[in-house]
């Protein structure tokens, strides 16, 4: 939120109750039109915003923004706990709405007051809005209808200040309150608070303001005493069982006889003692990975599981004293070997508490077997398969088949190993590229061993043969090696888990960790953001990466100054250099003002590293893709396929270049070819075209990374890199996770361990039509490669054809097949 907004909404904020009362006249001594501030908030042991949620919108609707899930409080007055009711209040309220029903029998006549309000806001600063209306003996005081305006502002830590306004039918009765409160410690553990009313004459019954302390000195625990200046003392306790609670309050008047109050409480989690302090290790977490792994998914009809979810579920069970251990349900998991590696490495440090990880298999293949080093114990249903025969990299390569279509390719290469075009230009792999895959595919073996044999007990040569027999492994040769610990049917894993634990286990959702269920008004204030944007898919201005979009998402984030810092997730193979270049130069200009750090997926190639270049720091997982700084170009041309086909093309031109993209098109299937190659003109000037581009390339990575430009160039000619060959080279400045990457970001922008945080993802996923988003959440396999959809090499066609042989930031269309 910019600067001016913000201003603008706190004053807003304490300028709308006072303006709803300024025009109201005075009203009679002995009628007071509505119940008034103080009689309202008997039940309060506090000023409306000292205390949790107040009662829950009956005093300032504004409350109703920080509740988190339904609650019910009911509360009575009496001498003793269970006497004959004097009055009781029912809140029953839900976020951002709240139904109350009160009844007064003390003066012996029957007055009930009803009351809805609604509020919402954010952190920093919410409002509400009320409406109240009574039945019964309702004329001696003149009670009517009535409205009630709230605002809360909470500027930081410390403070909270509240404004609530109340005018009857008519405005002939009206009310306004100032609260504050003041945390010293920033914590519930201390708290100073006090109010003010103003009103019409005579009509405020307890007196003008209040003061008091409360203390949150045990999580759940809360005491608390007050002071009116009509003389009147009240002091109280409030206790916590987790989703209920109690509460008394002892109440002595100035003039009157001491009386108490009480409440009970049912719905909402809240911090209490036993959370604390007696927490039984008898709970697994359910970690579902069952379906397709994406990084965003729509709220609605997609039965993907996004990343980030993932990784806070396993960062909220490690830090969840009454979780034991995860049970992770892997059954026809889909996800990037960079993804599954991320799981494992949270899942790691799950287990550095001391706390166990189950991982359940039906079928698998490589990923599986590299997230089984991440598990303290493996379970593979009885007729389940796990295939590993190990990595493979390759292509189909067409030039053969090209020139026997009579299509001519003209392949722009001045960088080594830049092989991103010579699957069309070739009939086999070139000596670069095959050196260029193979130390890849070595790297990534290498490291899923050495994972496996750490965490699996078995030995580098016990797990090569196991590759080398990995076609026809049934579940018992892996339960001998010493891979699987039981074969046994999901349904029956209660049991493994009681038999590990020696005692049953509960098994429970992410709902139901402390995390996600304990109240948030333990920090006041507005909570700092991190914003994570995703710039996925092929380098383009609007589609695949979507550039454009990110770009802007980039721009808000740096103009944002609730934004602390800015991940960006790179899973790119890279694309048209434009694109990348867009987003590149708002990665450095946010930069400059806030730090962005990068998270490295699968890939980060080419363009994808165009794009990360300028970040404050770069993150890759060891099984990422990156480098391959470099530029291609290539260009089809009718070579004879017009001719095998009967077809004929004539034109007339201006310019000596002007038909470089004309010629035949293919009735059909819509294929345009060019009806020549490049003349010796034109294509010089396309490769100093090319070499302009590579040296700006060169250039932009130098500047982002802090090296020479021979340094680059060591390590630049379209070479492709390992995560940890990229950290050796200087490429990246380290291996982590999404997670990891969040919390780097933290730590850069100053935001102290323990800080509540708001993690803002974006932008929104787009489909052009119905039949998009179907494919989409339908897909079975993740969307890692630069192509992927009808058919890779048609895709592939139509992006050369095109861009008419402009320069490229890309990899090959399909580098890496790993099972």
């Amino acid at each position: 939120m910019s600067l001016p907004l913000r201003a603008f909404r706190l004053r807003l904020s304490f300028a709308l109750p006072v303006a709803l009362l300024v025009s109201a006249p005075a009203a009679t001594a002995e009628d007071i039109g509505f119940q008034r501030h103080y009689d309202r908030n008997e039940f309060a042991l506090t000023a409306p915003g000292a205390q949790k949620f107040g009662l829950y919108g009956y005093d300032n609707p504004a409350q109703l923004h920080y509740l988190q899930a339904p609650d019910l409080t009911l509360s009575w007055t009496a001498d003793e706990f269970a006497d004959d009711d004097q009055r009781f209040n029912v809140n029953l309220a839900a976020p951002g709405i709240g139904f109350a029903f009160d009844r007064d029998r003390r003066t012996g006549s029957r007055v009930d007051h009803y009351h809805i309000s609604v509020g919402g806001g954010s952190d920093e600063a919410a409002s509400g809005l009320g409406i109240g209306w009574y039945r019964g003996d309702t004329g001696t005081a003149d009670l009517r209808t009535h409205f009630t305006l709230g605002t809360i502002t909470r500027p930081s830590r410390q403070f909270s200040v509240g404004v609530t306004g109340r005018v009857s039918t008519g405005f002939d009765y009206y009310e306004a309150v100032a609260d504050a409160a003041w945390r010293p410690f920033g914590t519930p553990t201390l708290a100073l608070f006090g109010d003010y009313v103003w009103g019409d004459a005579d009509s405020r019954l307890a007196g003008d303001w209040s003061g008091g302390v409360s203390s949150e000195f045990l999580p759940g625990v809360q005491v608390a005493g007050r002071y009116f200046d009509g003389g009147t003392i009240t002091a109280g306790v409030q206790f916590s069982f987790g989703n209920s609670g109690v509460s008394y309050q002892r109440h002595v008047p100035d003039s009157a006889d001491d009386y108490n109050s009480y409440a009970v409480r049912l719905g909402a989690r809240e911090r209490n003692v036993f959370d604390e302090y007696f927490t039984s290790h008898n709970r697994y977490l359910n970690l579902d990975l069952d379906d397709r792994i994406a990084y965003q998914r729509f709220a609605l009809f997609d039965r993907r599981k996004a990343l980030y979810d993932k990784l806070e579920y396993i960062d909220a069970a490690r830090q969840d004293d009454s979780i034991n251990g995860i049970l992770v349900n892997a059954t026809n998991m889909t996800a990037s070997p960079s993804m599954a590696w991320e799981i494992m490495d949270s899942l790691q440090r799950f287990r550095e508490e001391g706390k166990r990880v189950v991982l359940y298999i039906e079928n698998g293949g490589m990923t599986e077997l590299h997230m089984m080093s991440a598990a303290d114990y493996v379970v593979m249903d009885p007729a389940g398969t796990l295939f590993i025969p190990g990595l493979v990299s390759g292509s189909t390569y067409l030039g053969d088949l090209l020139a026997f279509l009579g299509i001519g390719i003209d392949e722009i290469r001045e960088m080594e190993y830049k092989s991103a075009l010579e699957s069309l230009a070739r009939s086999d792999m070139s000596d670069a590229d095959r050196e260029q895959r193979q130390s890849l595919i070595d790297d990534f073996y290498e490291r899923i061993r050495a994972d496996v044999v750490a965490n699996r007990d078995i030995t580098t040569d016990d797990f090569d043969r196991l590759i080398d027999r990995g076609v026809h492994l049934a579940p018992r040769d892996l339960v001998e090696a010493g891979l699987v610990d039981r074969l046994t049917r999901y349904p029956r894993m209660d049991n493994v888990l009681r038999e590990l634990e020696r005692r049953p286990q509960q098994r429970t959702s992410p709902a139901g960790l402390m995390t996600f269920q304990t109240p948030q008004d333990d920090q006041w204030g507005p909570r700092p953001a991190i914003s994570v944007i995703y710039a996925t898919g092929p380098t383009d201005t609007d589609r695949g990466m979507r550039a454009r979009t990110v770009a802007r998402a980039l721009r808000q984030a740096r103009n944002d100054s609730s934004v602390a810092a800015v991940v960006l997730r790179v899973d790119s193979p890279g694309g048209g250099i434009l694109a990348a270049d867009m987003v590149a130069e708002e990665v450095r200009r946010t930069r400059d003002i806030k730090p962005v750090i990068v998270s490295m997926g699968n890939y980060a190639t080419s363009g994808g590293y165009w794009v990360a270049a300028y970040a404050t720091d770069i993150l890759a997982t060891p099984l990422t893709t990156t480098g391959s700084i470099g530029v291609i170009s290539a260009r089809l041309w009718d070579d004879g396929l017009s001719e095998r086909l009967n077809l004929r093309s004539d034109a007339v031109q201006r310019g000596a270049s002007a038909d470089i993209g004309f010629g035949v098109t293919v009735p059909l299937i819509g294929l345009s070819l060019p009806a020549r190659p490049y003349t010796e003109v034109e294509r010089e000037a396309a490769v100093d075209r090319l070499n302009q581009h590579y040296e700006h390339f060169i250039a932009l990575v130098a500047d982002g990374r802090d090296m020479s430009r021979d340094e680059v160039r060591a390590v630049a000619g379209g070479r492709i890199h390992s995560g940890g060959q990229a950290l050796e080279l200087g490429l990246v400045d380290g291996m982590g996770s999404l997670w990891d990457a969040i919390e780097l970001a933290k730590a850069r922008a100053g935001i102290e361990p323990g800080r509540k945080f708001e993690v803002r993802q974006g932008p929104n996923m787009q489909v052009s039509s119905l039949m998009d988003l179907l494919e989409l959440v339908g897909e079975d396999e993740p969307m890692i490669m630069p192509f992927q959809g009808r058919d890779s090499y048609a895709e592939y066609f139509e992006h050369l054809i095109e861009h008419r042989g402009q320069p490229q930031v890309i990899i090959p269309y399909r580098l890496l097949e790993q099972e």
